[in-house]
């Protein structure tokens, strides 16, 4: 809603656009208050701006018990200046804000309506620009309310997981001794049961060969009990097959009695050889129950290996819990960091953008300035130029008359320099012809030379 050419560095307004821009904004006003403006009404419509813009009300800014206030020779006459000063100062403030720099106190007690005017459609600018930005500014504020909250979260979780790997440290360093002292007795264990194996092993070597020897002596035996019963019925058959003879049947019966004592020799030794595979097959049972106290140790064994493993294995899920653990309160660290930088990045650009719109404010005061002086020059430079094309015309027309006149002129000219072409032509055309008939005669001539000379 632009005015006339702005002089400053925002747009002029006119009288119903600043009246409808107060209306928007809830400030009661009326076209005679901007046409002829009085201290009061001015000062309520600068303190709604106030109020809307920096968010200071005009109650705020007085001071009643203003420290030194009774020590001053009339005190009373302070009591409304000190209050003015003040709102004076926060209108200042929001003058230079808006771009208005020289806004001084007669701009609130004896307001002129072209100051008013111009002060107005700044502060209307200002609120614009507020009101376009605020959208903006409310999201950074979010998402920076958010990313606060999410950092608050992120680190009590980063506590808690810190405090949950501190836990477990401990739990760590509480279970090392008894781990320690596992891992040794299984490697006691382990050396144990290597023995027992070993001597399992023998033992059930010696048994097999024991049981092999028990089972030769039962064949044995078995062989010799059948030869003696073959021997008893051949001697049976002997003795109805002979005649009694006294002697022979003595030495016979002293060879049989001497056979009989052999055989229970060899039974002795038997029996005695079977008493020792009995004492072997003892030896061997107890061996056997040795052989299922030491399965069963192993399997103890094998049982705190196995707890062992278990136990290693959940140290190792700890560890690598601590681990992940670690690597998240890491990222949520990264997380913080980038969280931050992005909170600082934002308020660097929204100085440097400050900066920049100072800067941009300067320069445009600084190009206005220019352009109004340049404005001026190019007026006087317009008028000048108005008054040179008058006479650029008057010579115009002149030169058009000269031009015309030159043209006939010229036309004439080139009308008979196209005649004397036309003659040059022609003469050059019969130049052209003498010159070659002269050489074909002076070729004719030369020739009959030549042939002269040949027939000489």
């Amino acid at each position: 809603m632009a005015g006339k050419q702005p002089k400053d560095a925002f747009p002029l307004l006119k009288s119903a656009e600043i009246l409808q821009c107060l209306n928007e904004l809830g400030i009661a006003s009326s076209e005679d208050d901007l046409l002829h403006p009085t201290g009061l009404k001015v000062q309520h419509i600068y303190a709604s701006f106030n109020e809307l813009l920096l968010h200071r009300k005009r109650e705020d800014m007085a001071q009643p018990d203003f420290e030194g206030l009774q020590e001053l020779e009339f005190p009373e006459l302070h009591e409304q200046s000190v209050p003015m000063i003040g709102f004076l100062s926060a209108c200042q403030k929001l003058m230079a804000i808006a771009g208005v720099g020289d806004f001084t106190m007669s701009d609130l007690i004896k307001p002129e309506a072209r100051r008013v005017r111009r002060s107005l459609s700044a502060v209307i600018n200002l609120a614009k620009y507020h009101e376009d930005k605020l959208p903006g500014y409310m999201q950074f504020s979010q998402e920076t309310d958010a990313l606060l909250n999410a950092k608050a979260s992120l680190e009590e979780e980063s506590e808690r997981l810190l405090s949950a790997r501190r836990q477990a440290e401990q739990r760590r360093a509480e279970e090392e001794p008894a781990l320690q002292q596992m891992e040794a007795e299984n490697e006691q264990r382990q050396v144990t049961v290597r023995e027992l194996f070993n001597s399992h092993t023998a033992i059930l070597n010696e048994s097999h060969a024991l049981k092999a020897k028990v089972q030769e002596t039962r064949d044995a035996s078995r062989g010799l009990s059948f030869e003696l019963l073959n021997a008893r019925e051949e001697a049976e058959s002997l003795r109805k097959q002979i005649a009694p003879d006294p002697r022979a049947l003595k030495d016979e019966l002293q060879a049989l009695h001497d056979a009989v004592a052999l055989e229970k020799a060899a039974l002795k030794s038997l029996e005695g050889k079977c008493s020792d595979a009995a004492k072997g097959a003892a030896a061997i049972e107890a061996a056997e129950g040795q052989l299922d106290e030491l399965a069963r140790l192993q399997a103890e064994a094998e049982a705190e290996a196995h707890r062992l493993k278990e136990t290693r294995r959940g140290i190792k899920a700890v560890a690598g819990s601590t681990l992940g653990l670690e690597t998240e309160r890491a990222e949520l660290a990264h997380q913080v960091r980038a969280v931050t930088q992005r909170i600082g990045h934002c308020k660097e650009r929204l100085e440097r953008q400050k900066e920049q719109h100072a800067a941009k404010e300067e320069d445009a005061r600084a190009a206005l300035s220019l352009a109004e002086r340049q404005w001026g020059e190019l007026s006087e430079e317009r008028e000048r130029h108005e008054r040179q094309q008058d006479d650029s015309e008057l010579a115009l027309r002149e030169l058009r008359d000269k031009h015309l006149y030159a043209r006939m002129e010229h036309e004439a000219v080139a009308a008979r320099l196209q005649q004397l072409q036309q003659k040059l032509s022609l003469q050059v055309r019969a130049y052209h012809q003498t010159v070659l008939s002269a050489m074909g005669s002076a070729s004719e001539s030369t020739q009959g030379l030549a042939a002269q000379g040949v027939a000489c």
